[in-house]
Parts: structure tokens; sequence; C-alpha cells
């Protein structure tokens, strides 16, 4: 987890991770130049650049036995000369611990959302694990599929009947706009079909 100068004078702290994690964060945040073809760029997020940007420490972090083997990879997460001032440039063995949970959750959450809409076709968990590496690109080396169908087996209703169920409401609420603009139902119609699917009933 060091700092790293380019030509460009771009900064990173890298941070050790799962593979999974790794291939979302580049999914999303990635702000690649000729000198760094990978690296993450929170400025997005603002609640999760604020986070990591909290957990960072000045000087050499401690090193800890209890990341050995946990984690595969590590990816450059992109810092600003004023962060790096202001509150360093390293992270902790319990801050990397602490951020990589909530990455995970993030990902983890995808997962569940994802797999809940393609339940919605009858599609089994196995071919919905297939389309979610597909369009993610995460491997089997970065999450083997035992471990995604638990995952889905485990938590599907605890963390995806919530996503399932507002996505559900959303297309019932499309469907009616799209019903009233082309004539079938009226605006009045529309309101009162549209009011069954509010969130409070």
């Amino acid at each position: 987890m060091t700092k790293r100068r380019k030509q460009s004078d771009r900064m990173a702290v890298w941070m050790p991770c799962k593979g999974y994690v790794k291939r979302w964060l580049l999914a999303n945040y990635n702000r690649p130049d000729e000198n760094w073809p990978e690296l993450v760029n929170l400025s997005a997020n603002r609640d999760l650049a604020d986070d990591f940007r909290r957990r960072l420490i000045r000087g050499e972090a401690r090193r800890d036995q209890s990341l050995r083997g946990r984690y595969t990879t590590r990816v450059a997460i992109e810092i600003s000369m004023d962060t790096f001032q202001r509150y360093g440039w390293e992270l902790s063995p319990t801050e990397t611990l602490h951020f990589n949970t909530r990455l995970e959750r993030e990902v983890k959450q995808v997962l569940h959302t994802y797999s809940a809409m393609l339940s919605v076709t009858g599609l089994s968990i196995a071919d919905r694990i297939k389309r979610f590496r597909r369009a993610t690109g995460i491997t089997e080396l970065d999450w083997d599929t035992d471990s995604i169908r638990k995952e889905l087996q485990r938590n599907a209703k605890i963390n995806g009947e919530s996503d399932f169920e507002q996505m559900v409401k959303n297309m019932e609420l499309k469907c009616w706009a799209v019903l009233s603009k082309s004539g079938h139902i009226t605006e009045q119609g529309r309101e009162r079909y549209s009011e069954q699917q509010s969130p409070s009933d």
C-alpha cells in the first residue's frame, strides 16, 4: 500500500482486495491514461471517496499477518496531492479490512439485484451466474461459482427482496405511463393504477 508517482503526477494508494472487488472497481471507476492502464478514481461516488479518504493515515502502516491469504490481488486508488498532504497515503490493516468489507457488500448487492431481475424469466441460478460473469467480467478465479451460489442461496431473500420488489414496481409504473401515452388508458387511469404500486401500500 504505497504511493506512486508517474510522469502525469497522478498518485495512488495500493490496496489489497479480492479479485471480484477489483473487477467491480475497474468497471465503475477506472480512469486510465498512457501511464496508468488501471487506476481507480472514486470521485464519481462522493460518499465512497470520502469514506476512503477518512481511512487514510500518514506514514508506514504496520503490517498485519491477518491480511495474508485474505486477498488475491491489489488495486491502485488515485489520491490527490491535497488528500496526500491532509490525510495520508496508507491504509492500516484494520481500515483495509473495513473498506474491503464495504466494497464486497456493494458487489454482492449488484449480484443479488441482477439475479433477482433474471429470476423473473425462470433462469436457473447456474444460468444467472453465467450471465452475471459475462456482464461483469468476474471470472472463476475472481470469485468461484460455488461461493457465488452459496451467497445467492444464503442471502438472496435478505438482500434481494426489497430491490426486486422496487424493480417490479418501477416496471409497472413505466407500463402505465406507456399505456397512458398511447391512449389505451387516461391520465386519470394512470394515476389510479400507479397509486396501487406506491411503496407505502
